[in-house]
């Protein structure tokens, strides 16, 4: 499952460093984060990953780690955003586990990568005093799957204090057929090499999470996120997972200039 660090907040909390408008001309960011994700692929064991982070946000471009785009529309109610990011939702058949899918009756041997990709879409965001509504959509521009995505999200944000804030948030992920298809079915060449064929076509995917940022010393913020998705049963029924939850854990340390 995708797992997306938490940015949004980075870019927020950021803001908060700002003592007017006119300051955003130029806002960095430099730090260090990790991931913990589990996932629902057979055998795989939970992984970690270190992530540096580098965010800059100005009135027109911004990067923030795997993401990069360009503010067609930003106000205080509503920002439209032209985003390109990288898609690591890839599998490497090693890492899965044999006797696991054996269960499943898949022979590891007869299975092919699944390829990372690339990203290409829009971003809209409102945001008003009973918080914010998210829009997503993306299309693979690499033609790993050759599928899209969609996705709507609501977050409130809580002010626990000047330095605290936590932002509570679900949502849902609408993928293409060939975008489930290429990640949790079965694919041509390996159903000619014997393997039974299934794919879930075009699936919804529910989402919880929770953001926290705090703002601590001089300029300096911890982040962190944790995020749960509950898996529809026709992706769950995939010969290839043997779970149907996902859950993603970031914490991070960054220090605004």
């Amino acid at each position: 499952m995708k797992y997306s660090i938490p940015y949004v907040a980075v870019v927020a909390a950021l803001g908060a460093f700002s003592a007017s408008a006119d300051e955003k001309s130029s806002r960095w960011g430099l730090g260090l984060g990790a991931v913990v994700s589990d996932n629902p692929y057979a055998g795989r064991e939970a992984r970690y990953l270190p992530i540096p982070l580098l965010t800059y946000d100005s009135n027109r471009l911004f990067f923030q780690g795997i993401t990069a785009g360009v503010h067609l529309l930003d106000t205080s109610a509503l920002e439209i955003d032209l985003v390109a990011e990288g898609n690591f939702d890839g599998i490497d058949v090693e890492d899965l586990g044999v006797p696991e899918l054996a269960r499943n009756g898949i022979d590891r041997a007869l299975l092919e990568d699944r390829k990372d990709s690339v990203d290409v879409g829009f971003d809209m965001k409102f945001s008003g005093r009973y918080g914010e509504l998210n829009f997503q959509a993306r299309a693979d521009v690499l033609d790993a799957s050759g599928g899209y995505e969609a996705g709507v999200s609501y977050g409130y944000p809580i002010a626990l204090s000047e330095r605290l804030q936590l932002t509570p948030g679900a949502g849902a992920r609408w993928q293409s057929a060939d975008r489930a298809d290429y990640y949790y079915g079965i694919l041509d060449e390996e159903v000619a090499r014997g393997v039974t064929n299934y794919r879930p076509g075009s699936v919804v995917i529910p989402e919880v999470g929770l953001d926290l940022s705090y703002a601590f010393a001089d300029r300096w913020l911890m982040l962190g996120d944790i995020k749960y998705r509950a898996l529809p049963s026709k992706v769950e029924d995939s010969p290839l997972l043997d779970s149907g939850q996902s859950m993603g854990v970031f914490i991070g340390v960054l220090r605004a200039f």
